[in-house]
C-alpha cells in the first residue's frame, strides 16, 4: 500500500495542473490571490471575478491558499499541485501519530486504503486534506497531553474548511468528552478553538452558492460532502476500536472491509473520473476562444461546458472574462427552466453578458439551449421587461455564443 501510494503521489506531481472534480477552485482561487499578493500587497477578501461579482477570495482553505499564492511565483500553477500531495501526505502521517496502535501489519494498510484518504487526493480536495491533516494533528497532541498544541491545530483545521472539519471535530469532542471525568476544561479548549473559525463560517453563510440554494438543496449538499468525509476519522476509529481486541485475523478482515468500503463508494463519489486525472491533460478549448476576436475581456459570462473539471472557467477568469457562477458545482445551475420569463430573471439576477454553451453541455439533457434559440428567434419588445433579449452571435463545432442584452439602456 506505500508503494502504491508513493506511485501515485508522483503521478499526480508530474502535472503543472491536476485535473480531479474539486481541484480548480484551489488553481483559480490561489491564481487571484498570489496576483493580489504580489502585485497589490495584499491579501483579498472579495474575488470580484467569479459569481457575478459576490464571491469571495477565501471560502476556505486560507492556510493552504496563502502558501501556495506565496509560493506561484516561483512554481506557478504546480504550487497548488505541490500543496496537495504535500497535504496529503501530511494527512497520512498525521493519523498514524493520532492513532500509532494502527502502525503496523494489516492495520496500516486498511488505514491507507481508506477511500476519504483516496479521494482527498485524486478529487483535488486540497482545503480538506489540509485541515483534516491538522484535525488528526490535533487528535494526536491531545493523546499526548499537547492541550495548547491540540487547541491551536483544531483552530487552524476548523478555520481551513469550517463546513466540512466544524462537523467532523465536533463529532470528534463530542465523542472524547465521553471518557473526560473533568469536562470543562475540554469545553472550554473547544470553544477557544471556535472563535478564529467564526469569520470562516460567516463567509460561508453569506456566499451566494449557500444563500441562493433551497433549503433542501444545502441539507443534501451538507450530508453529501460531510458523510464520505468523514471516514476520514471514523475509519481509524472503528480499526483502533477492533485493534484493541483481536490481534490475528481481524487485521486483514479489517482491510478487506475497508477495501469493500472504498469499492462500494467508488462510483458515487466520482472516482472513476478523478482515477483517470493522473493520465489527463487540461482541455484547452476555453483558452482557445478567450484568445480569439469573438472573446469580451470585462463581460460576465455564463459558460456551460462539460467532462473539463472547470479548467474552461480557470483559463475563461485568466483571459480577462468574468463568470457568473463560482466553481462549486451548486453554482452551476445545470437544470431545465421553465420558462423563458424564469430563464430571463435569472441572467438578470446574475448580470450575464454572454452564453458560451459547449457541444457536449447538450448530453446534460436540460432545455437551455432550446431556450437560448427561442430567446434568440423571438426577441422581446423591450429587453428591460420580463425577458432579456439574446442574439445569437457564433455557431461553431463545438460552441454556440449568445449576447445578452437585459436593458434597453444597454
Amino acid at each position: 500500500m506505500t508503494a502504491a501510494w508513493a506511485v501515485c503521489m508522483v503521478r499526480v506531481l508530474q502535472h503543472r495542473i491536476f485535473v480531479g472534480t474539486d481541484s480548480l477552485i484551489s488553481y483559480a482561487h490561489v491564481w487571484y490571490i498570489s496576483q493580489r499578493l504580489w502585485h497589490h500587497h495584499w491579501l483579498p477578501m472579495a474575488m470580484p471575478v467569479l459569481d457575478h461579482g459576490a464571491a469571495f477570495a477565501y471560502p476556505y482553505g486560507f492556510l493552504p491558499w496563502t502558501t501556495a499564492a506565496i509560493l506561484r511565483p516561483a512554481l506557478g500553477d504546480w504550487a497548488v499541485t505541490l500543496m496537495l500531495v504535500v497535504g496529503t501526505a501530511a494527512l497520512i502521517v498525521s493519523t498514524f501519530l493520532a492513532f500509532p496502535e494502527l502502525r503496523r501489519n494489516w492495520w496500516a494498510a486498511a488505514v491507507l486504503a481508506n477511500p476519504a484518504l483516496i479521494a482527498g487526493m485524486l478529487l483535488g480536495q486540497l482545503p480538506f486534506v489540509w485541515g483534516a491533516a491538522m484535525l488528526l494533528g490535533a487528535v494526536a497532541c491531545w493523546r499526548r497531553g499537547h492541550r495548547n498544541w491540540a487547541t491551536l491545530l483544531l483552530a487552524l483545521a476548523q478555520t481551513t474548511h469550517v463546513a466540512v472539519i466544524g462537523p467532523i471535530a465536533l463529532g470528534l469532542v463530542a465523542l472524547q468528552l465521553r471518557r473526560e471525568p473533568q469536562r470543562r476544561a475540554p469545553i472550554a479548549r473547544y470553544l477557544a478553538s471556535l472563535l478564529p473559525a467564526i469569520p470562516a463560517a460567516v463567509i460561508v453563510l453569506r456566499s451566494p452558492v449557500y444563500t441562493d440554494s433551497p433549503v433542501l438543496v444545502r441539507a443534501w449538499g451538507f450530508i453529501n460532502t460531510v458523510g464520505p468525509r468523514s471516514l476520514v476519522v471514523v475509519v481509524p476509529l472503528v480499526l483502533l476500536a477492533i485493534a484493541g481486541r483481536h490481534e490475528t485475523w481481524a487485521g486483514a478482515a479489517s482491510l478487506l472491509a475497508v477495501g469493500a468500503l472504498a469499492a462500494a463508494m467508488w462510483g458515487p463519489i466520482g472516482m472513476p473520473w478523478a482515477w483517470r486525472g493522473m493520465d489527463r491533460v487540461p482541455d484547452p478549448a476555453v483558452g482557445a476562444f478567450a484568445a480569439s476576436p469573438a472573446f469580451r475581456p470585462g463581460a460576465t459570462y455564463r459558460l456551460l461546458t462539460g467532462g473539463d473539471g472547470n479548467v474552461g472557467l480557470y483559463e475563461l477568469i485568466q483571459a480577462g472574462g468574468r463568470s457568473d457562477r463560482e466553481f462549486f458545482r451548486e453554482s452551476a445551475l445545470r437544470r431545465s427552466w421553465p420558462s423563458d420569463a424564469a430563464y430571463s430573471a435569472m441572467l438578470r439576477a446574475r448580470h450575464v453578458d454572454v452564453v458560451v454553451l459547449w457541444r457536449i453541455y447538450a448530453l446534460n439533457h436540460t432545455n437551455e439551449q432550446a431556450v437560448l434559440d427561442h430567446l434568440a428567434a423571438h426577441p422581446p419588445q423591450r429587453c428591460d421587461g420580463r425577458l432579456v433579449c439574446v442574439r445569437l452571435v457564433e455557431a461553431t463545432a463545438l460552441h454556440r455564443l449568445y449576447s445578452v442584452t437585459s436593458s434597453a439602456a444597454t
